[in-house]
């Protein structure tokens, strides 16, 4: 796997169904850990695989990955209700 340095521009291109629904560029990242981080907190609202390109343009490298992104978790209130009682 290629390295990422600090000093390094990455070129980041996201694909779900076909269409570009990313295109960011990070520096400052040291790992590939740090660009999937951006990328989880840049996407919103999207389910299912993303097709990655990352484009080194310092070191002049390109990759592939495939992320995958699960629907939020639907928060439903608390409901404090009592159901009457079968034995009372």
């Amino acid at each position: 796997m290629a390295a990422i340095n600090r000093t390094d521009l990455i070129q980041v291109t996201g694909r779900h169904g076909g269409s570009t629904i990313l295109s960011l560029t990070i520096s400052g990242a040291s790992s590939i850990g740090d660009v999937f981080r951006q990328v989880r907190s840049s996407v919103t609202g999207c389910c299912g695989i993303i097709s990655l390109s990352l484009r080194n343009r310092t070191q002049g490298w390109i990759q592939q990955h495939n992320l995958v992104f699960k629907a939020a978790p639907v928060s439903r209130p608390y409901v404090n209700q009592t159901l009457p009682s079968l034995f009372d």
